[in-house]
C-alpha cells in the first residue's frame, strides 16, 4: 500500500456524515479529504480536481445518483465512485454499477467499512501503477510488450513488479509458451540493474557436456576442442541479470556449482582454479514441477530453496482466456505491419473458433497461428479459413506424449489431419488445395482415396 499523501477523497455528503468520514480517513495514512454538499458539490471546478475516490450520498447533491455518476466520470474518468445508500435504496447498487459506480456502502457509514474501502483502493492503485511501469519498461526497450487484461495476469504482473525492486533470485514457473522470458526481461528492466546486460541461456538447448562451459566459461586446453578461452554467461552478465531458462534441466553435477554461485557469489571457469566473483542477479524459469523433481531426487533441495526466493507463476492461456481477444488484436497489428498488409481484424466466426481452442502451446502457439493467418490472408479480416487449428471434433495434440500406434498408422493419421486442414481452408476445392501443397490434383485425389477421405470430394 502506498504511503504517499496523494490519495484524494471527495465526499459529497452533508456535514454530519462528513465529520464521521473525516475521523475515519484520519486513521489511514496517505489520505487527503474534501467534503462538499448542496449546489456547489457538483460544480465542474470542484469535480475536476485529481481525486481517486468519491463518496457520494445522492441525498446531498441536487441531481439523482445516475446523473451524478455521469457528471463525475466526465470530470474525472479515473476516479472510483462509491455510493452511500440507505437500506431501502441498496437495490440501486447493481444498476448504478453498470454506469460507472465502483460499489455502495450502507448508511450510516461504519468507520471500519470506510477504512477497509480506502485501504483496498489504495492497494489497487498501487498495483495498477506497478503493472503499468512493468509493461512500459518492456515496451520502451523492445518491439514486444505484455498484453494483460485478466485478473489472473494482473496478479502475475503485480508479483513481478514487486520482485523487480529487489536483487533477490526469482523463479518463474509456467508451461512452455506462456511468456516466462518476457516476464524475466520486464523484471530486469524495472529493477536496479536495468542499465546492465540481460543475458539469457536456455539449458534445454545445450548439450549436457557444454552446459558448464556455457555458464562459467573455460580456459584454453581445458578439454578436447577447447582451442581458445571462452567467456561464460556469468561473466557476460556481470553487473546485470542472468536468465537461466529451463533450470530443471541442469545436470546434478552442475547443480552443485550453481548452488555455490548463489551461496558465495563466486565460480571457477572449467580448467581454472582461481575463483571469480559473480555480481549477477539470477532469474530462473522452468516448465517442470521442481518440488516434484526434488522429491524424486532429480533436483537438489538446497538449490531449489536458493532459486525459489521470489516465486512467480504464470498461468496457461486456457486459464486466462479473456486475454485472447486482446492478444489476437495485438498480434494482428504486429504482423500486419511487419508484412506490409492491410489486415484490420478478425471475423466473429474466426474469433469464436480461436476462443474454443485450448492452445496447449499457450501464447506462443496463438502468436504463430495469427502470424500465419496474417501472412496467408487475402482480405482485410482474418476468416475461419485463415486460422489453422486442429479440427473442432479432434482433441488438441498432447505436447508431451508420443502418438500411439505403428509408424504407418501414426503417419496416416497425421496426413489425414493435415490434408483436412488444407481442404477446409479452400472449401474442399481440390485444385486450389493442390496448388497450395505444390502437387498436382491427380496426386491429391489419389492420396485422399488411399486415406479413405473420398467423401471430402465435392467434385471441384
Amino acid at each position: 500500500m502506498s504511503n504517499e499523501a496523494d490519495f484524494e477523497i471527495l465526499a459529497l455528503v452533508d456535514e454530519g456524515v462528513g465529520s464521521q468520514i473525516r475521523k475515519a480517513a484520519e486513521t489511514v495514512p496517505g489520505c487527503a479529504l474534501r467534503v462538499s454538499s448542496g449546489e456547489e458539490a457538483l460544480d465542474p471546478e470542484n469535480l475536476a480536481a485529481g481525486m481517486n475516490l468519491v463518496l457520494l450520498d445522492p441525498e446531498a447533491v441536487p441531481v439523482n445518483a445516475a446523473d451524478s455518476i455521469v457528471l463525475l466520470k466526465a470530470a474525472n474518468p479515473g476516479c472510483e465512485i462509491v455510493l452511500l445508500l440507505s437500506d431501502q435504496d441498496i437495490t440501486m447498487d447493481v444498476e448504478l454499477m453498470k454506469i460507472g459506480a465502483y460499489g455502495a456502502l450502507p448508511k450510516p457509514l461504519s468507520a471500519d467499512d470506510l477504512r477497509k474501502l480506502i485501504r483496498g483502493l489504495m492497494e489497487k492503485n498501487e498495483v495498477e501503477r506497478e503493472n503499468r511501469a512493468l509493461i512500459e519498461a518492456l515496451g520502451e526497450s523492445r518491439s514486444q510488450t505484455i498484453v494483460s487484461h485478466s485478473p489472473e495476469m494482473e496478479k502475475v504482473l503485480s508479483m513481478a513488479a514487486r520482485a523487480a525492486r529487489s536483487d533477490s533470485t526469482v523463479l518463474i514457473s509456467g508451461e512452455s509458451g506462456t511468456g516466462k522470458e518476457l516476464i524475466a526481461r520486464a523484471i530486469h528492466l524495472l529493477g536496479p540493474r536495468r542499465s546492465k546486460p540481460f543475458v539469457p541461456v536456455n539449458i534445454a538447448a545445450l548439450p549436457e557436456n557444454l552446459i558448464e562451459s556455457e555458464l562459467f566459461g573455460h580456459v584454453k586446453g581445458s578439454f578436447t576442442g577447447a582451442m581458445n578461452d571462452r567467456t561464460g554467461r556469468f561473466a557476460l552478465a556481470n553487473g546485470g541479470t542472468l536468465f537461466i531458462d529451463e533450470i530443471g534441466e541442469v545436470p546434478p553435477g552442475i547443480q552443485v556449482k550453481l548452488l555455490r554461485v548463489l551461496q558465495f557469489g563466486s565460480y571457477e571457469r572449467v580448467g581454472e582454479n582461481a575463483a571469480r566473483e559473480a555480481d549477477v542477479r539470477i532469474i530462473a524459469a522452468t516448465n517442470r514441477d521442481l518440488e516434484a523433481e526434488v522429491r524424486n531426487g532429480r533436483f537438489r533441495a538446497d538449490l531449489y530453496y536458493r532459486v525459489n526466493v521470489v516465486p512467480v507463476t504464470i498461468p496457461p492461456l486456457r486459464e486466462h482466456r479473456t486475454d485472447i481477444p486482446y492478444l489476437v488484436e495485438y498480434f494482428i497489428r504486429k504482423y500486419a505491419m511487419k508484412a506490409g498488409k492491410r489486415v484490420h481484424g478478425i471475423t466473429a466466426e474466426a474469433m469464436a473458433r480461436v476462443m474454443r481452442y485450448p492452445f496447449p502451446g499457450n501464447v506462443r502457439e496463438l502468436e504463430n497461428v495469427i502470424e500465419r493467418g496474417v501472412v496467408l490472408c487475402r482480405g482485410e479480416y482474418l476468416t475461419e479459413t485463415d486460422i489453422f487449428l486442429p479440427l473442432e471434433d479432434e482433441p488438441a495434440p498432447a505436447t508431451s506424449q508420443m502418438p500411439e500406434g505403428s509408424y504407418d498408422e501414426v503417419m496416416s493419421n497425421f496426413e489425414r489431419q493435415f490434408l483436412a486442414r488444407v481442404l477446409e481452408r479452400y472449401d474442399n476445392n481440390k485444385s486450389a488445395a493442390a496448388r497450395e501443397l505444390d502437387i498436382n490434383e491427380r496426386r491429391l485425389r489419389y492420396r485422399l482415396k488411399v486415406l479413405g477421405m473420398e467423401n471430402t470430394d465435392s467434385g471441384r
